[in-house]
């Protein structure tokens, strides 16, 4: 591994910095050499402990990084960089395999989204991209639960002119629910499909890999491929790191 893949750029810093929300109490570390810390977590995959000493004392990253996920400050950098093509949006989802060190948390503390099915304990990302297939927004669900239960909520107020999905979004709920949002659908059928039945772009559908490979990018970072956080919330935020990531590239 070389140092320069788990820090971020002058080029990318200055994108994010303006979005860095207001230092309150202790002013801690620098801003860069906290996220420098984030992104080295993110990408090896590496327990906290193992985190190096020029990237700060591991207990006070993490403790920092948990405040953030509760405030929500990954997900406002993630929506701060963003500049969308909005010709067309694609919803998938892609399962993480959980890691034992996710289990055993409290069920006060928080959500947690890991189910069981046959591939063992997962969790399942699912996200919608633009027509250029960067992220836009991510739910977490628990591994068992089907992939378009969560799109009212990925699709929620996005003005697109065209949405892009495999089978397992043909449904009639959310077609019409999509077209409510004035978006034209192109969702491939299922084969046991009888009502209404349309007619597949097919040349417009070969886009939808876009969304594919963006759950292949952000995979390079170990800590979204395999879950190690207890909490939803803590691996959400590696999820909208890996995003923002996708964003800067």
């Amino acid at each position: 591994m070389t140092q320069e893949r788990h820090i971020f750029t002058d080029a990318q810093w200055q994108r994010i910095e303006p979005s860095m929300p207001p230092c309150k109490g202790r002013p801690g570390r620098a801003y860069r050499a906290f996220f420098d810390a984030l992104l080295w977590i993110a990408r090896t995959g590496s327990p906290w402990r193992d985190l190096p000493e020029r990237l700060g004392a591991w207990n006070v990253v993490y403790q920092r990084y948990a405040y953030w996920c509760r405030k929500g400050h990954f997900e406002r950098l993630f929506q701060s960089v963003q500049q969308p093509d909005m010709e067309e949006v694609m919803v998938d989802s892609t399962c993480c395999r959980a890691h034992q060190a996710s289990a055993g948390a409290r069920k006060t503390s928080g959500e947690q989204a890991i189910g069981i099915t046959r591939g063992g304990r997962n969790t399942k990302v699912h996200a919608v991209c633009d027509a250029l297939g960067n992220p836009l927004r991510f739910v977490l669900t628990a591994g068992q639960r089907h992939d378009s239960k969560p799109v009212p909520e990925l699709l929620g107020g996005l003005q697109a002119k065209a949405l892009l999905a495999d089978k397992a979004y043909d449904s009639d709920k959310l077609v019409q629910a999509a077209q409510s949002q004035g978006m034209e659908v192109i969702i491939a059928c299922r084969v046991n499909r009888k009502k209404n039945p349309r007619v597949l772009d097919t040349h417009r559908y070969k886009a939808r890999h876009l969304v594919e490979n963006l759950f292949q990018r952000m995979k390079v970072f170990r800590r979204v491929a395999t879950r190690y956080d207890k909490l939803d919330v803590t691996f959400l935020g590696f999820v909208h790191i890996a995003g923002t990531m996708k964003w800067l590239q």
